[in-house]
């Protein structure tokens, strides 16, 4: 006996209006409906987690939904990639994306058109950083001993084939200067810049701050279109004529497939929730307030469209890809 043999058709018109009220509303004051979980690559406590945790302690008192980070680490970012392309694109899923998804789109690993970009929240600028008692005072100094000695300044930076080493693969290229890049994690490369392992090391100003307030570094040259107002005195790379202005950067996208409707609402949301005093207070503790600029969904395709370009020219210099 078939499924319309036993109802009656009373029973179908009951049934489905039983449906149709038990369905989600789909006006726009009832998005978010749930949690809005954040996938990404890296582990609890890191950068990118608590960026997503600073955005989330505004966006639920905005919204009243949680925004959850979800940590899917390994695989050099592909199963965090594979995690969220799997899930439904019902706007209540976004991931937290930054260069090294570009990267990894330029390399082939992934395709950018999986996400459909959301907003850009953080833009920081890192610095070519000395121990204070290096023997060099200045970056010509710095830049001159790496031509007439091709492969001798070596510059510590935190992990391998990513942003920190394309910027300094960058760096040489417009430099004409032959630099030997050391990958190491966050601790162990400032102590062995301290300990003269290595003579320099790349690092935004937040986390080197400490090192600068101490007197135990000194920086060089940021890597940024204008001087930052706390080191007026430290020169950018393009005052040296050396086009180099790569930043770390973090966002979130969504899926390709959500709509844009949900993209506005939550846009509107998430620009809420970055203005508030909480999320203030956390770009300033981290120094970050310098050089970011929220961009909203389409500014931002812009963007990741130029990001791309820059990456690709940088990684086929570099010999990364053909």
């Amino acid at each position: 006996m078939t499924f319309h043999s036993i109802i009656k058709p009373t029973a179908i018109v009951a049934l489905l209006g039983s449906s149709m009220m038990a369905a989600p509303a789909l006006a726009q004051d009832d998005y978010p409906s749930r949690s809005v979980e954040v996938v990404h690559q890296y582990g609890p406590g890191g950068g990118t987690d608590r960026f997503v945790r600073a955005v989330a302690q505004p966006f639920e008192e905005i919204t009243g939904e949680s925004m959850v980070s979800i940590s899917v680490q390994g695989g050099g970012g592909i199963p965090a990639v594979v995690n969220f392309t799997q899930r439904p694109a019902d706007g209540h899923s976004l991931m937290a994306i930054s260069p090294a998804q570009i990267i990894a789109h330029v390399q082939g690993r992934i395709d950018m058109a999986d996400f459909k970009p959301l907003a850009r929240v953080q833009y920081d600028q890192a610095l070519i950083w000395v121990p204070a008692d290096s023997e060099f005072e200045t970056i010509d100094q710095f830049v001159q001993h790496a031509k007439d000695n091709p492969g001798d300044l070596k510059i510590a930076l935190s992990g391998a084939a990513g942003f920190d080493e394309i910027t300094v693969g960058l760096f040489g290229l417009e430099a004409d200067a032959e630099f030997v890049t050391v990958p190491f994690s966050s601790s162990e490369m400032v102590s062995n810049t301290l300990g003269g392992q290595v003579d320099a090391m790349f690092e935004e100003y937040g986390p080197a701050r400490g090192l600068y307030d101490s007197g135990d570094m000194r920086p060089l040259v940021v890597f940024s279109e204008e001087r930052l107002p706390v080191l007026e005195d430290v020169p950018t790379a393009t005052e040296k004529g050396w086009d180099v202005t790569l930043g770390r950067w973090r966002a979130f996208a969504m899926q390709a497939e959500d709509s844009e409707e949900n993209a506005e609402a939550l846009y509107a949301d998430i620009e809420e929730a970055v203005a508030a005093e909480s999320y203030k207070k956390f770009e300033e503790q981290n120094a970050l307030q310098y050089r970011s600029e929220l961009l909203g969904p389409d500014e931002f395709q812009t963007f990741i469209e130029g990001e791309i370009e820059t990456y690709t020219t940088v990684l086929r210099e570099l010999g990364y890809i053909e």
